[in-house]
């Protein structure tokens, strides 16, 4: 049974000792603690990991680690993995977005590249590095490994903000083809997870345009194979309830069922993720909350993805999670580094199941 009332707690010491309860290794935080300077990184990450969560999505964005052709630069994200490691953090690897010389577009890095091989070159070299016995733990023999078991191939390629200039799923079927192949070649136990959100939305305004259905027509050996081991959605809804049935299904909350029944029918039922949820307060727009109401929803949330839906969901990873702006509505922080009622319910569903 859902509980929809919640009684948040006046502090931030709930987690540590609380019994484990079925949220614990469910619950993980949509961050960019990447981009924080060391120290505030590792307040970040500890902050997270006392608070009872103890897996964070972060970017490992190709259009920065190799801005010159063959040469990597991962100090960016050898901080993220030596102060993850240090509180005990997984690491979901969202692997995004291609530098200009590979795409053709020097103004932005939300063009995908022109040959995708130089994608899968790079997610190669991704788990390489941080994988199970990767070059970075041989490298640092003090810290206790927690590797990367999981990468999200592109962030979004459904929206033409981060595939420009417009989506389109047989080109991202073939850059997930040739990315799980070359992770697969060298680290076959890391899970391999592919967009599975339903619909496109276009640079003309167009919504609703299938873009899983497409997607699993493209490629269809691909999906039903051991290539891919899960599927990825954002379950945004602007201001509506989770608990929301009065809506159209394809924009409510529960539209994953959608893309569980969409999957199974083409034989290619996996586990999914659920790797961005969340409501915005305090920025100033429609589709802005309360901070109570957030709180609310997101602890609904999760008891829905973590308790109702716990025979296919296999984490929820709520956005997001950082060093907030002023305009940071999403953000369970915060600009003042307290945390917002959202934060403290999450918390104390991890350690208590209330």
């Amino acid at each position: 049974m859902l509980v929809s009332s919640l009684a948040l707690v006046s502090s931030e010491g709930i987690a540590g000792t609380a019994p484990r309860t079925p949220f614990v290794g469910r619950v993980g935080l949509s961050g960019h603690t990447v981009w924080l300077q060391p120290r505030l990184q590792a307040a970040s990450l500890r902050r997270a990991r006392e608070g009872g969560v103890d897996w964070i999505r972060e970017d490992f964005s190709w259009s920065t680690v190799e801005r010159t052709p063959g040469r990597y630069d991962w100090r960016v994200q050898d901080e993220l993995m030596r102060n993850a490691a240090r509180v005990g953090m997984h690491v979901l690897a969202l692997a995004t977005y291609a530098p200009g010389w590979a795409s053709g577009h020097a103004e932005s890095d939300k063009f995908p590249p022109l040959d995708p091989a130089g994608y899968a070159r790079f997610v190669r070299e991704l788990v390489l590095r941080y994988g199970k016995g990767g070059t970075f733990w041989r490298s640092n023999p003090r810290l206790s490994p927690v590797p990367i078991t999981a990468v999200e191939l592109w962030n979004e390629p459904w929206h033409y903000a981060f595939w420009g200039p417009e989506p389109d799923p047989s080109a991202y079927a073939k850059l997930v083809r040739l990315a799980a192949e070359a992770i697969k070649a060298v680290h076959p136990e890391v899970d391999v997870l592919a967009v599975g959100d339903l619909s496109q939305y276009r640079g003309d305004g167009t919504r609703g345009v299938d873009w899983l259905a497409q997607l699993l027509a493209v490629d269809p050996a691909l999906w039903r194979s051991g290539l891919v081991n899960g599927w990825t959605v954002h379950l945004y809804t602007e201001t509506r309830d989770p608990m929301d049935s009065t809506t159209p299904q394809r924009w409510r909350f529960d539209r994953i069922l959608l893309t569980r029944a969409l999957v199974r029918a083409a034989g290619a039922g996996k586990p999914i993720w659920v790797t961005e949820f969340g409501w915005s307060t305090s920025s100033g727009r429609s589709i802005d909350v309360s901070e109570e109401t957030q709180a609310r929803y997101v602890h609904d949330a999760l008891w829905r993805t973590v308790k109702q839906w716990r025979s296919f969901v296999v984490r929820s990873f709520v956005f997001d999670w950082g060093n907030p702006g002023p305009a940071d509505g999403y953000n369970l922080i915060r600009p003042d580094r307290s945390a917002r009622p959202a934060w403290l319910a999450v918390k104390r569903l991890i350690a208590t199941a209330r």
